[in-house]
């Protein structure tokens, strides 16, 4: 037995030894990378008529019937605009030194790129003067400056469709690929689709919309890369307030938030990371940030791992609320659905939302809804969170028959209400709340239409009490 304990007590303290240093603390850094500019595989043709009008009268008259190119002329706009959202999202997400290169590179010559860079590793003196990939030329010049980029973005449009619908709408559609090279080990480290859409009257406001709606969804695409997520550690603890390493040097936002990460190994001897707490961002300052602790298991302490938890950047909250009119003796119960932008804020938030309240117009011509703005003040103490909110707005209802009220939204109320909200963290991504507060929604045609209508337009409201989910 004391033979046996001799060899097992080494053993394990060579293995601790071997572990410590992966169980050390990690910070990120600023990483450089290299973007290409957008290519695509193809501009759009416009429609040509089944017959052309040319008539011809020898030399000195003609007449030729043309397409005019719209189509085309906002495609060749559409790809400018996308690649500045492009450019500006990685400079803004402050983890990068950004090196802008003006080729164009699509997904099929990818390998082709990487080989040409790969060759011109070995073969400098051999290297031929220009290498030719598509469309596009490079150079020794070229591949040293891009050689020295930690990763290479090779952004393309797979996808575009610009197209007129029945209601006199334009609809446009952009499908952006984004291709991530690892210069170093010429290994592709990730690949993934940008889809986004537009609908207005004007065409080019609908495919400003598709382009504008780019750089929310590759923020948190971009930050959902393993590569490219913050990791970082507590530098000082005071109650539930925690300093951490990094801040706008490194592009961290109020309303972001950390989780605490500790190692373990596996019954199989495979080092894995558990989520142990989490942390919210109050404060940004230059070099470090201060954040909020909402759970731990144990501590937090010094010297705790940091990991970055990418969120869209709103919080979507589905609720049910019943407003009890005691005076009028009525009850009118609501529906509803709202979004309160995360990132950037900690206490104040500003909110957004509408709501169906069941008032007896769903079984008439309008489908009832109301649209509101407002905010909200957070006060945490944890996992539980106590928020009060105001909120104003217009009801009305969307037409079941457009030609007796209207195109989109006949307007027929105007009110708000305000809210106390009692949240609990069930997990990471997860609230559940109650609340209570006081709506009212005011009738415009009160007492100037017929009684037998009044159903359909009266004011309402009353007491809340109601319920819901936080999908963060």
């Amino acid at each position: 037995m004391k033979r046996a304990l001799r060899r097992i007590v080494p053993a394990l303290c060579l293995v601790t030894l071997i572990a410590m240093p992966a169980f050390s603390q990690y910070f990120s850094e600023r990483q450089e990378i290299a973007i290409f500019r957008l290519s695509y595989y193809g501009e759009p043709r416009d429609p040509v008529p089944e017959r052309q009008t040319v008539v011809q009268f020898g030399r000195i008259f003609r007449y030729e019937r043309r397409v005019e190119a719209e189509t085309s002329d906002i495609f060749r706009r559409a790809v400018g605009a996308v690649d500045e959202q492009i450019r500006s999202v990685f400079v803004n997400l402050g983890r990068f030194d950004v090196i802008g290169l003006g080729h164009r590179l699509d997904y099929d010559n990818v390998s082709a790129f990487a080989d040409a860079l790969r060759f011109y590793r070995e073969e400098t003196a051999e290297f031929p003067e220009a290498v030719l990939l598509g469309q596009e030329a490079f150079t020794a010049e070229d591949l040293e400056r891009i050689g020295g980029g930690f990763v290479v973005v090779i952004p393309s449009v797979s996808f575009y469709n610009l197209t007129r619908r029945d209601d006199g709408n334009y609809h446009a559609t952009i499908e952006t690929s984004f291709t991530f090279l690892e210069v170093e080990s010429l290994a592709t480290v990730g690949q993934f689709f940008v889809e986004t859409s537009g609908s207005d009257r004007d065409a080019v406001t609908a495919m400003r919309q598709a382009v504008n709606g780019i750089a929310p969804q590759l923020v948190y695409r971009i930050r959902d890369m393993d590569l490219f997520r913050l990791r970082t550690g507590i530098l000082d603890v005071s109650g539930r307030s925690v300093v951490i390493e990094f801040g706008n040097n490194m592009g961290i936002q109020r309303g972001d938030e950390y989780a605490i990460v500790q190692p373990r190994i596996t019954p199989f001897g495979h080092q894995t990371m558990d989520e142990v707490g989490i942390i919210v961002i109050r404060e940004v300052r230059e070099e470090y940030s201060v954040g909020e602790l909402l759970y731990a298991q144990n501590g937090p302490f010094v010297g705790d791992q940091l990991q970055e938890v990418p969120r869209f950047g709103a919080d979507i909250v589905v609720y049910g609320n019943t407003m009890v009119d005691l005076a009028a003796q009525r009850t009118v119960f609501a529906m509803g659905l709202k979004a309160v932008p995360s990132r950037g804020y900690f206490n104040f938030r500003p909110l957004v939302g509408m709501e169906i309240p069941f008032t007896g117009t769903v079984l008439g011509l309008l489908f009832p809804l109301n649209v509101y703005v407002g905010g909200e003040f957070n006060q945490y103490l944890g996992r539980v969170k106590i928020t009060p909110s105001v909120a104003f707005g217009i009801g009305g209802g969307v037409p079941f028959d457009s030609s007796l009220f209207g195109d989109d939204f006949f307007a027929s109320h105007f009110g708000g209400s305000a809210r106390l909200t009692f949240n609990i963290l069930l997990n990471r991504d997860t609230m559940l709340f109650f609340e209570g507060g006081y709506a009212r929604w005011v009738g415009m045609y009160d007492g100037l239409i017929p009684s037998e209508l009044t159903r359909f337009f009266d004011g309402y409201g009353g007491i809340i009490v109601g319920a819901g989910v936080t999908f963060k």
